[in-house]
């Protein structure tokens, strides 16, 4: 499994061929010209574009656009029916301010077939991207806060109104805007005088693109998106679950790696691994790997019970249950093994007849929770924890939905901020 964004030149085999041959100054359905290759993924690429139809005083769209360009392999359809799904689910809802939408789609015919590209909003970066120009790489408690309530929206939004769940929430996944206009401007300035090099296929051989970013931060708010919904899933009806493989490795949550159902709050759980890496710019479970070098459930259940305690013995009791569950069609695991079982998928079963797990030996000892938070102190790290615990409970149903979570505490200091500033308004 490939957890980083990579150039679509280094693909192994032949997928470079369902990727569309896009160069700088292309112009793509008749009304967008290319400027810049902004990124690139396992499956697409994005590039800047000017949408040659723009009018200052029409409804035309916005002047500059990013449109992101799908492998032929991937499910570009699927995709698109999700977007069309979260736009329209219910556009009052304020989460949706916080998702990242197409404004526009259209067909683009390739060598190899067509693809169906999707048109948004030009965003400044990644998260993850954003994160490393800031100084020691970790986010303030003030921003932490507001970024973390900006995707819980997102998230009561996807869960609540679209009755979907996003499965890989990650800094790779989620868009910081940029700050004013004048950056973009000056991004695309840049790119009309020193256009990035062409590249060209031949002989296997590659000349690579050059990657320019917007330059550094300046002055204005920047706000935070939810993207990538490529992987999502629809939550099912009742108490009804999933059972296949998802999230990426850090970020997995227990019920999936114990091979048992999983809903909503994979999110949850996920979203609240990733407040390390934003505050601490660490990953609480990082490496789960086996001797062989490959990600191993067992290193990584035994990271969780060193951390976090012994897993409650409902959830064990789950876990046999889901050894005899079967999933009506052999699947194959990442070591080539055809499985019958997600338990069997994962490497299971996990746990002994006395409710421990079966790999004692992997277990560390003495470090909890709160030794892993260097950035706060006193009261203010206790409410951090008490979020943080909210959210990173063993049992999927102890965890606090999207909703719940923005009402705690721990954003009390954004709800004052908000009130002062509409009474500053003239605003109740």
């Amino acid at each position: 499994m490939i957890d980083e964004p990579i150039d679509e030149e280094l693909l192994p085999g032949d997928r470079l061929r369902y990727f569309h041959p896009t160069q700088p100054g292309e112009i793509l359905d008749g009304r967008f010209k290319t400027i810049a290759k902004l990124g690139f993924g396992t499956g697409s690429t994005v590039w800047l574009a000017e949408n040659l139809k723009f009018k200052r005083w029409r409804k035309s769209g916005p002047r500059y656009i990013s449109i992101k360009i799908p492998a032929l392999d991937t499910n570009a359809s699927g995709e698109t029916m999700k977007s069309k799904l979260i736009a329209n689910a219910n556009p009052s809802h304020e989460g949706l301010s916080c998702v990242r939408i197409p404004i526009d789609e259209f067909q683009l015919q390739g060598p190899q077939g067509i693809h169906s590209c999707l048109v948004y909003e030009p965003m400044r970066e990644t998260l993850f991207r954003f994160q490393c120009r800031l100084p020691r790489q970790r986010l303030g408690v003030p921003i932490l806060k507001s970024y973390m309530f900006l995707l819980l929206q997102a998230l009561d939004y996807l869960h609540t109104e679209c009755h979907l769940i996003h499965t890989d929430i990650k800094d790779d996944n989620i868009m910081v805007t940029i700050e004013n206009d004048a950056i973009l401007a000056k991004f695309v300035n840049y790119h009309k005088q020193k256009p990035q090099p062409r590249h060209v296929r031949k002989d296997g051989r590659v000349i690579y693109l050059s990657q320019d970013d917007f330059g550094p931060l300046q002055r204005g708010t920047l706000l935070v998106e939810l993207a990538d919904f490529n992987l999502s899933f629809p939550g099912l009806v009742g108490d009804g679950g999933h059972l296949s493989a998802i999230q990426s490795h850090r970020y997995r949550a227990p019920e999936v790696l114990l091979g048992c159902s999983w809903s909503y709050s994979v999110d949850i759980w996920n979203l609240g691994l990733l407040m390390w890496n934003l505050l601490e710019d660490v990953s609480l479970f990082d490496r789960a790997a086996g001797e062989d070098g490959e990600y191993d459930a067992h290193v990584h259940l035994a990271q969780m019970v060193s951390l976090l305690g012994d897993p409650p013995e409902k959830l064990i009791k789950r876990e046999r249950i889901y050894r005899k569950v079967q999933l009506g069609r052999l699947v194959v695991n990442p070591r080539g093994k055809e499985c019958k079982t997600m338990n069997e998928f994962w490497g299971g079963p996990f746990f002994d007849d006395d409710n421990q797990i079966l790999r004692k030996n992997l277990l560390g000892r003495g470090k909890k929770l709160a030794d892993t938070v260097t950035e706060l102190a006193g009261d203010e790290k206790e409410e951090f924890l008490d979020f943080a615990s909210s959210m990173l409970q063993w049992l999927p149903e102890k965890r606090k939905t999207a909703k719940e979570l923005l009402q705690h505490s721990f954003f009390d200091s954004l709800y004052k901020f908000r009130d002062r500033y509409w009474q500053g308004q003239g605003r109740c």
